[in-house]
């Protein structure tokens, strides 16, 4: 591609053309961990208290984080890494198990944002709202390619989007009543 384009193009295209991807990414993830609270939703009359979806919510994110991570971890490990690997190439090594332990964290805030908005009656639009945040935490990783953001950076950025998120949404189950029938 360098080639045919300036280096500045080619990052450009990488930015635009990874978008459908990384927001087909949100949609599916945050869609199948939704179906557990959909599930429970369903079989108690499209009606769950607040703090029940974003509890079954967050359970499921949760799941879907613990197995993510352990399949990244995986794959580290295939790798060849060890302690001697760390210590020879430093601390960096040491960023995809930072990365796992916060995006364990938001997958289970952004299941209980998307819980908490089915609760709600808002279900499709937290849905949207919830895989819209996912592809900007996932957006990192183009920046990262793009070499706009350093590999620190990018770690304190999913950091950050993490614990906001996970804020947003313990304020939201300590604001609101227990159910609807209680406002």
């Amino acid at each position: 591609m360098n080639h045919v384009s300036s280096q500045g193009t080619v990052l450009w295209q990488l930015l635009l053309t990874g978008l459908p991807a990384l927001l087909l990414s949100g949609l599916v993830q945050e869609g199948a961990k939704l179906v557990p609270v959909v599930v429970w939703w369903w079989r108690r009359g499209k009606n769950i208290d607040l703090r029940l979806g974003i509890a079954i919510g967050a359970m499921a994110g949760l799941g879907f984080g613990v197995f993510e991570a352990q399949w990244v971890h995986n794959g580290i490990f295939a790798s060849g890494w060890s302690w001697e690997t760390v210590q020879a190439s430093g601390a960096m090594v040491l960023a995809g198990f930072w990365e796992s332990f916060w995006f364990v964290a938001f997958h289970a805030a952004a299941s209980a944002l998307a819980g908490y908005g089915l609760a709600r009656g808002w279900g499709w639009q937290f849905y949207l709202l919830a895989s819209c945040l996912h592809a900007a935490v996932l957006y990192s990783h183009l920046l990262l390619e793009a070499e706009l953001l350093s590999d620190w950076q990018a770690e304190i950025f999913i950091s950050f989007w993490a614990g906001l998120l996970t804020g947003v949404v313990h304020w939201l189950g300590e604001r609101e009543p227990a159910s609807i029938a209680e406002a």
